[in-house]
């Protein structure tokens, strides 16, 4: 049985994994781009497509992993994710 502790980690899991979730999503849906600068004023650096696509692999395999983890630590409470 879950008591109030529990729950509460399972709702910041959950919190978590959410957001792992939408970074990934947007890895897979937007440009991405080196940004310096802020606002109308922000500077693109650029990078070789093979560069800036390892390194959005790397990104894409550390958050893949936290929600892995997520997944795991919710199971092993006794919660579906």
């Amino acid at each position: 049985m879950l008591n109030h502790r529990d729950i509460n980690r399972a709702l910041k899991l959950f919190d978590e994994r959410k957001t792992a979730m939408a970074m990934r999503t947007r890895l897979d849906n937007e440009p991405v781009r080196l940004m310096v600068g802020d606002g109308a004023t922000a500077g693109t650096i650029a990078l070789s497509p093979s560069y800036l696509g390892s390194i959005v692999g790397d990104v894409k395999t550390s958050l893949d992993q936290q929600i892995a983890a997520i997944n795991t630590t919710l199971t092993a409470m006794g919660i579906e994710p």
